[in-house]
């Protein structure tokens, strides 16, 4: 057989007739779920009056053919063509390689004979009269595999030149409905519009998801969160209320913080959430032990690994909060946990707040509330209102620190040692003379060198407060 005929004969353009493109499309399904049949409304595409069709989310009708041709819809008209060229061109390739492969493909092995005949060399020296077996075994044996080595070459290298001739289609450049730069008709404009407004997911919604999710940058749109768990997006307007599928209406959210809206269906991700850190338990009925019968149980949260001190400093890093007084960056967080609590206090303004050790999506959000954002803010607010505790559980407000009388006093000793005087009669450095709890004088800057000298050199003690002392 020629090149030119085993080629002619599994050329791809000889199966596009094969291919079955609606097989190959994925179709969006949102008819069972949403068709009526007594509609006897204009469709909002073709204009023409039907009974059987799907309601959009916004009221409006679509009929029957028109939503089995949208539903196969992704991309703008140019771009759709486009994609069906590509997908037809891979299949018919693919079927076209199948019957190739199948008519032409040689499978080599290695004979068993050449195995034996050197296994039989052994005898050869016990009984020369096995010589000639082995010689024969070996001869044989060969020349299979010469057969054999011959025939794989030849169908590598006619594989290699139906390669050459049929090679992989070249993907197209193709831009989704949303994409700025994309080409779109009026008809395209129409379609985009019932996009929008469809019931369920659209046609593209994985497209959709991942332009939401990039643009968010892979993060928790709730200020304060680490998303440590995987992304889900969100209609910030529901689309009960008539919110569309639009990318403005669209947030990235972590799996618990969108199981915390309180729109239907939220619920359902509930069931699906159980890591090491935690469980959300959905609301379900438990059987009584010891009375009989059954009582309701609330949805809610068991937390199974807090907040640690590592995980805060990572939280401000990537959050930069601050004191939001007076701006200070490096900002102390205090672990008690044994009492499950976390204070965080300023090292210059001296003010402080402090709240519960939780998760650490629990935590995150809440010092966002409290603490400044210098960087990364989200543009959600996070929901608490299923998990009630909470409302027992908030944090203080952000105010003057109830720091000791030991540490006001150790940095009133620091800001004496920054303008400590010399003494008026020696010249050497002062020190403060604090009187004993029962003395009745009052603190004084004396001479250090009271002691060795017995200079008596001394002045007024003005402390940080104003209030002098002699």
């Amino acid at each position: 057989m020629t090149v030119e005929a085993w080629h002619s004969e599994f050329n791809p353009s000889k199966f596009l007739s094969r291919v079955n493109l609606a097989q190959l499309i994925e179709r969006n399904e949102a008819y069972n779920e949403n068709h009526i049949s007594d509609a006897k409304a204009p469709c909002i595409l073709c204009g023409k009056t039907y009974s059987i069709g799907i309601l959009l989310n916004d009221k409006s009708f679509l009929c029957q053919q028109c939503y089995s041709e949208v539903a196969l819809i992704s991309y703008p008209e140019k771009y759709e063509a486009l994609r069906r060229q590509f997908v037809i061109a891979v299949e018919s390739r693919r079927l076209a390689w199948e019957g190739f492969q199948k008519k032409f493909e040689y499978k080599s092995e290695e004979s068993a004979l050449v195995f034996l005949g050197w296994l039989s060399l052994p005898l050869a020296f016990a009984n020369p009269a096995f010589l000639i077996l082995t010689a024969i075994l070996l001869t044989i044996g060969y020349t299979k595999n010469s057969v054999n080595k011959q025939k794989t070459d030849e169908w590598l290298s006619r594989k290699a030149r139906w390669e050459q001739n049929n090679p992989e289609p070249t993907a197209p450049t193709l831009k989704h409905f949303h994409d700025p730069t994309a080409q779109l008709t009026q008809r395209d404009r129409q379609i985009l519009k019932i996009f929008n407004h469809w019931p369920g997911y659209p046609p593209f919604w994985k497209y959709l998801r991942s332009v939401v999710i990039s643009r968010d940058s892979n993060r928790c749109q709730v200020t304060g969160c680490p998303s440590r768990l995987g992304l889900h997006v969100h209609h910030m307007r529901p689309v009960a209320e008539g919110g569309t599928h639009a990318p403005d209406n669209l947030v990235s959210l972590c799996d618990f913080h969108h199981a915390l809206e309180p729109e239907k269906g939220h619920e359902r991700i509930w069931a699906n959430i159980k890591t090491r850190y935690f469980t959300l338990v959905c609301a379900h009925e438990r059987s009584n032990r010891t009375n009989g019968g059954v009582h309701q149980v609330k949805a809610h949260l068991r937390r199974l690994q807090l907040i640690t001190l590592d995980e805060l400093r990572e939280l401000t890093q990537t959050y930069g909060f601050c004191c939001p007084s007076c701006g200070e960056t490096k900002i102390k967080f205090f672990l008690f946990a044994e009492r499950n609590l976390i204070k965080v206090e300023c090292p210059t303004c001296q003010k402080a707040t402090e709240g519960p050790q939780q998760l650490t999506e629990e935590t995150g959000p809440l010092l966002a509330e409290v603490l400044g954002v210098t960087r990364n803010k989200g543009k959600w607010q996070a929901r608490w209102d299923i998990l009630s505790e909470r409302r027992n559980t908030t944090w203080g407000v952000w105010k003057g620190s109830t720091a000791t009388a030991k540490r006001r006093q150790h940095k009133e000793n620091i800001e004496a040692t920054r303008s400590v005087p010399v003494c008026p009669k020696c010249g050497s450095p002062m020190k403060v003379i604090r009187p004993r709890p029962n003395d009745k004088w009052k603190a004084f800057w004396g001479c250090t060198q009271y002691s060795i000298t017995g200079c008596k050199g001394s002045t007024r003690y003005v402390s940080k407060n104003g209030r002098g002392m002699s």
